[in-house]
């Protein structure tokens, strides 16, 4: 039911939504996260919805007649079935994440990477700031994801 509007919402390039976005919520933190929410919102939500509906059969059918109430099998069986799919979501998203926090610098003209890079390549165009905010982005990216994979087999274990 909400696929057409997560698709619509998707659509919609985040560098167009983002002054948009500043306006309305102000250039402080919540611009940001709204932003970041937006970005990561989209994969977590497709790879939950294929993790739930990858789940087999046989145990939904398990649970249905061990008369299971819906929302008892979703938290004891769709969910925990799900959970590499949400994590493999997880994971995509937040290195998205970092993306949408330098979008949301850069509309909100705040202090941070943004204005590094805006720096950097100003009228002449420096190299050296430009690489060094760029592996800061990098390491800020990896050093996130590294964060979920480790909650990942904390949660699921060793794939």
């Amino acid at each position: 039911m909400a696929s057409p509007y997560l698709v619509a919402a998707q659509a919609i390039p985040i560098l167009v939504l983002a002054p948009l976005l500043v306006f309305w919520f102000g250039p402080g933190l919540l611009s940001k996260v709204v932003i970041c929410a937006l970005i990561v919102f989209f994969p977590v939500a497709i790879a939950t919805m294929v993790g739930i509906r990858s789940v087999d059969a046989r145990l939904i059918e398990l649970g249905r007649s061990l008369r299971a109430t819906r929302r008892q099998i979703l938290t004891t069986l769709e969910i925990p079935a799900a959970l590499p799919s949400i994590f493999g979501g997880l994971r995509v998203g937040v290195t998205l994440a970092v993306v949408g926090a330098i979008v949301g610098e850069w509309a909100g003209a705040s202090k941070g990477l943004a204005v590094l890079i805006n720096l950097a390549r100003g009228s002449l165009f420096d190299t050296p700031l430009m690489f060094a905010a760029l592996v800061t982005i990098a390491l800020v990216g990896v050093a996130l994801y590294l964060v979920i994979v480790g909650i990942e087999r904390r949660l699921i274990g060793v794939r």
